[in-house]
């Protein structure tokens, strides 16, 4: 991600606007879920690095009011990422992806996808470009020991074909990263606002500053090299964006070009806005029937 950009600005704001009210403290390791009685359940977690060695931030899980009928089929699950800086809360609190899930619940008897957010960025909150990196194995993490957490710790659909991962601004590249470098895990992608490789200003950057200068370790994780030689088939996306988000515009439409020559099913998603809130809690409202179709729950219009 640009350390110098637009969006590192407006992240950075918002994340000393929330500093002012949430203080400076890390959220706990662990703590009980939130009363929902009208909807769901909101969870602070702990997901270790096992495999990984990431060292993460506790994450948030949501948990649908029909989780765990015995009766019925688990659910699909929703891995959603977060920007940088930012915070595993961010989509619960700036999103409106409670709201919108316990709606979609509501109409579906009790039934949405459960939510998983951990954490992308480290306890350092930093720009880890979403690689295994010198810096720390963040895709690991996101791609293994999350995946295994949730297997091991939630009642959901074992099937990855009904999963899905979604994120804005650092965040969506790094659900555009990990569905294309693991289309068996991450067969559905949200991608709001994201860039279109990893990067630090430049690609140069990031090789430099992340990976201390080699090229080839970079270039093995590069999801627009890997579209490049390999075919998606199965794979589907949402990639949405602000209308008056330059650079980010145009960026995105070269990961919607280089992800439809692939083979994969995007969808294209212009919105009015730039980087913010505004577009990116619009693109989950309009991608929800589409995801959740996806996901098995529900007939796409």
């Amino acid at each position: 991600m640009r350390t110098t950009s637009r969006r590192r600005s407006v992240a950075r704001a918002a994340s000393i606007v929330l500093a002012l009210f949430a203080g400076s403290c890390s959220p706990p390791p662990a703590a009980h879920p939130e009363p929902a009685p009208d909807g769901g359940e909101l969870s602070t977690v702990t997901i270790p690095g096992t495999a990984s060695g990431f060292r993460a931030r506790a994450a948030k899980v949501y948990l649908p009011p029909a989780y765990g009928r015995e009766a019925e089929r688990p659910l699909p699950v929703l891995f959603l990422l977060a920007g940088v800086p930012g915070s595993t809360d961010d989509w619960f609190d700036h999103g409106r992806v409670r709201e919108e899930l316990d709606a979609f619940a509501a109409r579906h008897g009790g039934r949405a996808p459960v939510v998983v957010a951990p954490d992308d960025t480290g306890v350092d909150n930093e720009d880890l470009l979403c690689m295994d990196s010198p810096l720390g194995n963040v895709d690991q993490y996101l791609s293994q020991d999350v995946p295994a957490w949730v297997d091991e710790h939630l009642r959901v659909d074992p099937d990855s074909r009904t999963w899905a991962v979604g994120g804005f601004s650092y965040g969506g590249t790094c659900a555009y990263e990990l569905a294309v470098r693991h289309p068996a895990r991450f067969p559905t992608f949200l991608d709001f606002s994201g860039e279109k490789q990893p990067m630090h200003d430049t690609v140069q950057n990031a090789v430099d500053e992340v990976f201390h200068g080699d090229s080839a370790a970079y270039a093995r994780q590069d999801p627009l090299a890997i579209l490049r030689k390999t075919r998606f088939p199965h794979s589907a996306g949402t990639i949405a964006v602000g209308e008056d988000d330059e650079p980010y515009t145009a960026e995105q439409r070269a990961v919607y070009e280089a992800c439809r020559n692939a083979g994969m099913n995007v969808r294209w998603l212009p919105l009015p806005g730039g980087h913010d809130w505004d577009v990116w809690t619009a693109a989950f409202a309009q991608s929800l029937d589409w995801l959740t179709a996806r996901m098995g729950l529900a007939v796409q219009p």
